[in-house]
């Protein structure tokens, strides 16, 4: 019984191997015959593109410039050009199948890391990169590959969907040391102190929120590049909330130009883009929601009451 499972094993390692070189050979013949056999729609600007795989899974890609048709080999008709740095960003929770591949040559190959569900293309490659998103319960399926050829550019001007200030102008973020607790309970946040207000990661705190009498649901109509926030309703999870990383850094923040909304109005505040996600000072939507923040200036603890109004 030992023998034949070990041999079992190791049938289902080689097909495991043999799916993968026959993924990386279509996507290899695709990005060859692109130039010869692709169309090409520009662009007015570089927009976010959000790729929907249902049950609430989808992901997004930053900076994308042209939409190229091409020959189906398998993989779809359609290779999207981005400038760099570009941001893919998974919403769901992945399967470990899930990859990002780099081809940097024809038999050159890269795996970009995915952390936090989150991967930042930044080097040319003269194959492309291919994009295989693979949500937990979900098989590999080759068709669902999102091909993206990434090319140098105007990054600030190409980020409509996140970035208002080039990066040689944006704003240092320190994490902010100071301990959090929702309702006396504590709640670790990757927050950020930017000019001496701490930031707090907009759908970490509507995940810290739900549940409450002060929830909220956060909505993201790429369209209009606009947040929807919606008082009374329970926030819907797209799998990265609450993320801390092991030793939080510095970091450069950007003013975000996406529009936000708060129950279809409206709503004028400073925000602020980190990592490719929205930041916003703490007291500011405690006041738009309508929730109590307090301060221990000795126990260096920030208290969120839920049960109380806001007070300045």
């Amino acid at each position: 019984m030992m023998q034949v499972s070990a041999s079992y094993h190791k049938i289902a390692e080689v097909e495991k191997l043999f799916k993968r070189l026959k993924r990386f050979t279509f996507v290899f013949v695709l990005l060859t015959i692109v130039s010869l056999l692709a169309s090409v729609t520009a662009m007015a600007k570089a927009e976010l593109k959000k790729f929907d795989y249902g049950n609430g899974n989808y992901v997004t890609i930053s900076n994308v410039i042209q939409v190229k048709q091409v020959e189906d080999v398998g993989y779809g008709t359609t290779q999207y050009v981005a400038t760099a740095p570009v941001t893919v960003t998974f919403h769901g929770k992945l399967s470990d199948d899930a990859s990002i591949a780099q081809w940097v040559d024809e038999f050159g190959l890269n795996y970009i890391d995915i952390v936090n569900n989150q991967a930042v293309l930044t080097e040319e490659a003269e194959f492309g990169y291919g994009i295989f998103p693979v949500f937990k319960g979900e098989k590999d399926d080759y068709s669902k590959a999102i091909l993206v050829k990434v090319v140098k550019g105007d990054a600030a001007a190409s980020q409509a969907t996140t970035a208002a200030k080039p990066a040689d102008n944006a704003t240092p973020a320190t994490p902010t040391a100071a301990s959090v607790q929702v309702n006396g309970t504590s709640v670790s946040f990757e927050a950020y102190n930017i000019g001496g207000s701490n930031f707090f990661k907009l759908r970490d705190l509507a995940i810290a929120l739900n549940g409450t009498e002060k929830n909220f649901e956060v909505k993201w109509d790429a369209a209009v590049n606009a947040i929807n926030l919606i008082s009374g309703q329970a926030y819907t999870p797209v799998g990265n909330e609450l993320a801390v990383s092991e030793n939080p850094t510095g970091k450069k923040a950007t003013e975000t130009t996406a529009s936000l909304y708060f129950d279809g109005k409206p709503v004028e505040l400073t925000a602020y883009n980190i990592d490719g996600s929205n930041y916003f000072k703490l007291r500011d939507i405690a006041k738009l929601v309508n929730f109590g923040v307090t301060w221990d200036a000795d126990a260096q603890v920030i208290g969120i009451d839920t049960g109380a109004d806001y007070e300045e």
